[in-house]
């Protein structure tokens, strides 16, 4: 019976087919294109289903691509099918506005991914050489040059992006991209003193735009300094030796370093207890570090009207002299729970 059922469906027209898969998401057509009839295949690859996957919009964006959209990460000088370029954007995300910013999808749901550089963010003292410096990015980091804290006892970093620019029906989470040089200072968290505070303001002009009121705040503490669980397959843990693994179930703080041109470093040093409600950074795929800062959900958006996202880092309170922490950006991207 089930045959039966199975050789009826091959007999659909590939239209059909396609537009059946383009009703699913793009794990599911992933896993329809290595079904065994060519015919299913076919349909699965095609541009009618991965046009329905990509963002509405993307053409527009990718207008302001600083070069050329081509195949996987540039494997191919010719135009990328829909399908390729789906995947080029989950696996290599592009550079918009002068490397000022990174345009890439998430290849579980589809929804837009962004990321804005150093550059477009607002540092106070910025400007001022002898307070934070530019400086070129290690290799293989996202974009070209960095912001490095030379000594500063106001620290102030914030971020503005459009809601028309990300996916409705989709929450978001922002995260400090940073690493932290070997000679840095001063970002520590010590017991009684005020740690970094994260917020994350969505102010909406058209009030459907957002799953609140038209304008709200979200308020963290956060550490430059990781506690987790160590585990066999953490790097933290291989990282530490065998003297650490025989702990690996106390609770850890990860000073997470790096020095340009060097292999990332990391320091384990055990304390007793963590303070509740501080967030830390995990060490990302690319060898940076990145702490969430907050969340906010997009619902709905009419025209481009539908107000703005403001990621704000600062450290004000403490007034301790600062320095070592080196900003590669803020990313913002779709956050899941499972």
């Amino acid at each position: 019976m089930e045959a039966a059922a199975g050789a009826e469906i091959l007999r659909l027209p590939e239209e059909c087919v396609a537009y059946a898969i383009s009703l699913t998401t793009p794990g599911d057509a992933c896993h329809s294109s290595s079904a065994v009839s060519p015919a299913f295949r076919a349909a699965a690859d095609s541009d009618a289903v991965w046009a329905r996957f990509l963002p509405p919009d993307h053409a527009a964006v990718l207008a302001r691509a600083d070069e050329p959209v081509v195949g996987c990460c540039g494997s191919s000088s010719s135009p990328p099918s829909k399908k390729e370029l789906f995947s080029r954007l989950c696996d290599c995300p592009v550079l918009l506005d002068g490397a000022t910013m990174s345009f890439g999808l998430e290849r579980r749901s589809g929804a837009k991914c962004f990321m804005l550089s150093a550059r477009a963010l607002n540092i106070a003292w910025g400007d001022d050489p002898s307070c934070w410096v530019w400086a070129a990015s290690p290799p293989g980091s996202r974009f070209p040059e960095v912001a490095e804290l030379v000594d500063v006892c106001w620290l102030e970093i914030s971020g503005k992006l459009s809601l028309s620019l990300l996916s409705p029906g989709t929450t978001y989470a922002a995260y400090l991209v940073f690493a932290l040089a070997d000679d840095s200072y001063g970002l520590e968290c010590h017991v009684g003193m005020p740690p970094p505070k994260a917020t994350v303001t969505v102010a909406a002009v058209n009030k459907q735009a957002v799953a609140a009121a038209a304008t709200t705040t979200v308020e963290h503490a956060i550490c430059l300094q990781h506690v987790q669980q160590v585990g066999d397959d953490d790097e933290a843990g291989e990282a530490a030796g065998a003297a650490v693994m025989q702990h690996r179930r106390q609770q850890q703080y990860v000073r997470l370093r790096r020095g340009y041109g060097r292999k990332p470093q990391q320091v384990v040093v055990t304390r007793e207890g963590d303070p509740d409600g501080i967030r830390r950074p995990r060490r990302r795929g690319d060898g940076w570090a990145e702490v969430e800062m907050g969340e906010f959900a997009v619902v709905e958006q009419d025209g481009d009207d539908g107000g703005v996202v403001e990621v704000r880092l600062e450290e004000v309170d403490s007034r301790r002299w600062k320095r070592g922490l080196v900003v590669l950006g803020i990313d913002i991207r779709p956050k899941h729970t499972s």
